[in-house]
């Protein structure tokens, strides 16, 4: 009967070494699947923020292109005030012949 306790010990030990293997295969199974997870969720996040670097200026990279937009127009509206200075003039030039005419 000695060798069949050895057995079953034998056994229980073989048993509870594979449950113990399963047990550290699913640990190791999880932890891949939360690692593609986490792989992917990044991956999703990566894009994104790319895209939105690559769609977007930076305020730094339009502060030059703005500033010369608003140096143009203060030269248009520069140039506007003495188009109507010069028509002023012009029209009261006009004004006075056509008065000494009249007279």
């Amino acid at each position: 009967m000695a060798g069949g306790d050895n057995a079953w010990v034998l056994g229980f030990i073989l048993s509870g070494a594979g449950l113990i293997a399963a047990l550290i295969g699913g640990v190791v199974a999880r932890d891949r699947q939360m690692s593609r997870q986490i792989r992917d969720g990044d991956d999703k996040l990566h894009e994104r923020i790319n895209r939105v670097r690559e769609d977007y200026v930076r305020r730094t990279d339009l502060d030059g292109h703005i500033q010369r937009l608003e140096n143009n127009v203060d030269h248009l509206r520069a140039e506007v005030r003495e188009h109507r200075a010069e028509t002023t003039k012009r029209l009261d030039t006009l004004v006075a012949l056509l008065s000494k005419k009249s007279d």
